[in-house]
């Protein structure tokens, strides 16, 4: 017996072996079964129905495609992918309590002439064969209902897609745009499906016959959003993947706009599109100039925007344009006597207040005007037109003023570097620079930063033992003996290191020396001092506390386990890995690469995908597990369930726990076991980085587990130390492999 979830609710279904159909207990629905031969098999197959369950099909198909590749006579995986292309999704019946399909994404062609419901009949056996033809039937009669409602609608010209409401219920900022590029459109004389408005008359009744409807009339589509997730929402992605496949006949055009975000986190699928940014001045007169040379001009009907001419507004803004402010008040208050509702006149209001003589001139304002009274009852009365227009004027001084803030740390933050003379007074410095991330050379200032805080401490180091060297004291003399090798490399410690090791030799070891009052302080002040510098370092430059092995290693020691290619020399072979102990609890360690080790992208091609399915958690776990460890050094890495949390910014799904042998840090973890960014920068390998990882200032980025802003992403740690919540697409190949894994110390 097995167990397998229903592909309508959800719930445990317990199979007996060579069941092809069964009736799950909680929604009593039949179904068929899919052929269950490895538990591999099972999870996909769990996955997949997971996916279009939740209406997300593109996903679902994409896993029904995968498990077809290696099998390709499973009835079952064709006849889902029938239920993904028709968008199947099963709903109560109030009177049955049973679940019965309802089309999401209707077609022109009958299921009966679809080539995988064809496929699936073929493969099935009889008890299957009956249970597939019963459900074509269903859905075939529902088709038909959607295409006799879709012919009696009018022709769209454009079809507006977005995101109505957030996951609590509110209304998202882009419906409030799609809404304004709604009226805009419309004014233009467009004919526009805007759900909002479009299907307001429509509830109650499914949606699907008009947005079917909508779809394959249109000409245009505008996709837009302002944060990535809302781009791959199940029911916008529903929309515009439908539209795209629509668009390969070439009479049809995509266009996708954004806001706030960064392009490059757009779908995959839109790579090949001209994206917007609406963020930009201009931004609405392009889209429609460019949409009016992709619908034919027989279409539009064009409406007429000039409003009646008002002379009092014309000579409120004229005393305006003079400078006569205290004329243009009154006919502006003159204005609003007869219409309280006349956004242009509380524009003009704004502007005498302002003491500026233009709208145009806004822009330039050293503050932002939001907040203002006469600002506010303009945008609650403004026109679509008026309304993108004043937001582009606070846009552009938010950016300037956002500009003009950076370039005021910058500045303070080089006076800061320059007359620096401690170690706080670099790091002061340090910490402003990273704040600034990419604005001018603040990256490569960081690290200068952090390079003379390193030389202050070495020079404070060297000069406690130089001084200690000059005494014949034999503990004096090991204490400088050990500083010396603390500071390795650099000035001439080396050397003195070496006489005073001669000088040890020479000196008899008396133990007499704990009489002397002067020794006992001078040792006390030394060891506090070496407390100090321990601690600061500690968190400022990762140290290696040398090689130690089970029981005695401690959280900070860095230790050599297993063996990978680093020299890029393959003629000497493998050099050993050199591994940070993070963690140590329960008799295991966990261990970090201390080096960036290899170059791979987070997963081989663009796509959706989760730590559970990418190619580098694969890859981690057969290719490097099998080449860095031997068989004794395998069995001692223990294996570890992982769990895989949402992003915490941008709540991108993480995905299933996972059982790894070696695997890499989420971003809970990297902020966890890294005391700042300057402990989380890594230096990757000569082979990592003839395998293509980037370096800046010697600096490599490395991955983290988690996923990125979107689902075809992965967040990483920057090359300055940072964690990136955001990310960067699966696919790029520029980022250092950084391992981790658990030790079992009593090995």
């Amino acid at each position: 017996m097995s167990i397998f979830k229903c592909k309508m609710c959800g719930g445990t279904l317990e199979i007996q072996n060579n069941e092809t159909v069964a009736i799950c207990e909680y929604c009593g629905t039949k179904q068929t079964l899919p052929r269950l031969d490895d538990e591999k098999r099972a999870n996909l197959y769990d996955r997949a129905n997971h996916f279009r369950r939740n209406n997300e099909f593109d996903k679902a198909a994409a896993i029904y495609e995968q498990i077809l590749s290696e099998d390709g006579k499973d009835a079952e995986a064709y006849w889902s992918l029938v239920l993904c292309r028709y968008g199947i999704e099963y709903v109560e019946d109030p009177a049955t309590r049973k679940r019965v399909p309802t089309v999401n994404r209707a077609q022109f062609t009958s299921i009966y002439a679809d080539a995988d419901y064809q496929a699936a009949l073929e493969h099935a056996d009889g008890y299957q064969r009956t249970v597939y033809e019963e459900e074509a039937k269903a859905i075939d009669e529902i088709q038909k209902g959607i295409l006799a409602i879709s012919q009696k609608e009018e022709p769209f010209d454009v079809f507006i897609c977005y995101k109505e409401t957030d996951n609590n219920g509110r209304r998202t900022p882009d419906s409030v745009l799609a809404n304004d590029l709604y009226h805009q459109l419309t004014q233009e004389g467009f004919k526009v499906f805007f759900a909002r408005i479009t299907l307001e008359d429509k509830l109650g009744s499914a949606y699907e016959p008009y947005i079917f409807a909508a779809l394959n009339s249109a000409k245009v589509m505008v996709v837009l959003g302002t944060k990535p997730e809302y781009f791959n929402a199940v029911w916008v992605k529903n929309e515009w993947s439908r539209f795209l496949a629509l668009t390969k006949d070439g009479k049809k055009t995509l266009i996708p706009a954004y806001k706030d975000m960064d392009p490059y986190y757009l779908p995959p699928e839109f790579a090949n599109l001209q994206a917007q940014d609406m963020s930009k001045l201009g931004f609405m007169q392009d889209l429609i100039r460019g949409i009016k040379k992709l619908v034919p001009a027989s279409t539009v009907q064009m409406v007429s925007s000039d409003p009646v001419s008002d002379p009092l507004l014309e000579r409120a803004f004229i005393f305006t344009r003079n400078g006569d402010w205290e004329r243009a008040d009154a006919y502006f208050e003159k204005v609003l006597d007869q219409n309280p509702h006349n956004a242009e006149a509380y524009v003009g209001k704004l502007l005498v207040e302002l003491r500026l003589s233009q709208k145009s001139q806004l822009k330039d304002c050293k503050m932002s005007f939001e907040s203002n009274p006469n600002y506010q009852m303009a945008i609650t009365y403004a026109a679509p037109a008026l309304l993108y227009e004043l937001n582009g004027y606070l846009e552009t001084i938010r950016k300037r003023i956002e500009e003009e803030h950076k370039e005021e740390t910058y500045q303070l933050a080089l006076v800061k570097m320059e007359y620096a003379e401690t170690e706080e007074d670099f790091l002061s410095a340090q910490r402003k620079f990273s704040d600034l991330s990419d604005y001018k050379d603040s990256a490569a200032l960081e690290q200068k930063c952090a390079a003379a805080i390193t030389s202050l401490l070495n020079e404070k180091v060297y000069l406690t033992a130089t001084g200690l060297a000059k005494s014949r004291n034999h503990a004096n003399l090991q204490e400088a003996v050990a500083l010396f090798t603390h500071i390795s490399g650099y000035k001439d410690a080396d050397y003195k290191r070496e006489e005073c090791l001669l000088k040890l030799s020479a000196v008899p070891h008396k133990k007499d020396w704990i009489h002397n009052k002067s020794v006992w302080l001078l040792c006390g002040f030394v060891t506090s001092l070496l407390l100090f510098l321990v601690v600061v370092i500690y968190l400022l430059i990762p140290v290696s506390s040398g090689e130690k092995q089970g029981h005695n290693v401690v959280v900070g020691d860095i230790i050599k386990f297993g063996t990978y290619e680093q020299d890029n020399n393959t003629a000497n072979g493998q050099e050993e890995i050199e591994w940070i102990v993070l963690d140590k609890k329960d008799g295991k360690a966990l261990l970090i690469s201390k080096y960036g080790l290899d170059c791979q992208p987070y997963n081989t091609s663009r796509t959706s995908v989760t730590w559970e399915i990418c190619t580098l958690r694969s890859w981690l776990n057969s290719t490097f597990y099998t080449t860095a460890f031997n068989a004794d050094q395998q069995s001692m890495i223990a294996s570890t369930t992982l769990t895989n949390p949402d992003n915490p910014e941008f709540g991108t799904e993480g995905g299933n726990n996972t059982n790894d042998k070696v695997f890499l840090l989420s971003i809970a973890e990297a902020k966890q076991y890294f005391a700042s960014n300057t402990a989380r920068m890594l230096t990757a390998t000569a082979y990592a980085k003839a395998k293509g990882a980037y370096v800046y200032n010697g600096s490599s980025s490395w991955w983290l587990r988690s996923p990125g802003s979107s689902s075809c992403g992965a967040a990483c740690v920057l090359y300055v130390g940072s964690v990136s919540y955001g990310g960067i697409g699966v696919d790029y190949d520029g980022r250092a492999v950084r391992p981790a894994l658990w030790i079992n110390l009593e090995s």
